[in-house]
């Protein structure tokens, strides 16, 4: 093998096209999916939206059950304090009340001390064996002056406004022993 001692001619690169021109694209990597979504994260959506819905469900079921004795409050409003079936009027309102609350074959049959009493037990202490007191004056001839009809009022309110549930167990109490 006989090499020659001349110089390569090196190869003449292009001239005419710009060092820019020769650049390949950058390569983007895939975009990144957002689906599948790890487990965990699909757990811990779930448990947000079932807490959430379980909230939202006990505030409504909170709502129906205090609308009635909203519904009475504003309708004990509207009485009119000066008439003279105002005392029967809150007695009556107390008692519709009481039955959306609780079964109708208990709490009808309760009159006289042991409707009072069981108005009492939902009273403040400070409070109680007031009402029956009141309620029992609508049947005598006198009646109720302004001032017991106002108490009335705000014992009637006070009642209303009593957000403790309303328990069938104070009421079977005092059925049982006004049976004794």
């Amino acid at each position: 093998m006989t090499t020659s001692n001349l110089p390569m001619s090196p190869t003449t690169p292009n001239t005419s096209a710009s060092p820019l021109a020769q650049l390949n694209d950058i390569q983007l990597p895939d975009p990144i999916s957002a689906i599948p979504i790890a487990p965990g994260y699909w757990i811990i959506a779930t448990l947000i939206i079932a807490i959430a819905i379980w909230f939202t469900y006990r505030v409504y079921k909170q709502y129906q059950y205090h609308a009635p004795r909203k519904l009475a409050l504003s309708l004990l409003n509207q009485y009119d304090i000066n008439d003279e079936n105002f005392a029967t009027q809150v007695n009556s309102l107390l008692k519709r009340t009481a039955m959306t609350y609780l079964p109708r074959e208990n709490l009808a049959k309760l009159n006289g001390q042991p409707w009072f009493d069981w108005l009492d037990s939902r009273l403040p202490s400070k409070q109680q064996h007031i009402i029956g007191t009141l309620l029992f004056k609508r049947h005598q001839a006198n009646g109720l002056t302004l001032d017991e009809k106002q108490q009335l009022a705000m014992l009637a309110k006070l009642w209303l406004s009593n957000k403790q549930s309303f328990s069938d167990h104070t009421l079977t109490a005092n059925h049982h022993a006004q049976e004794a």
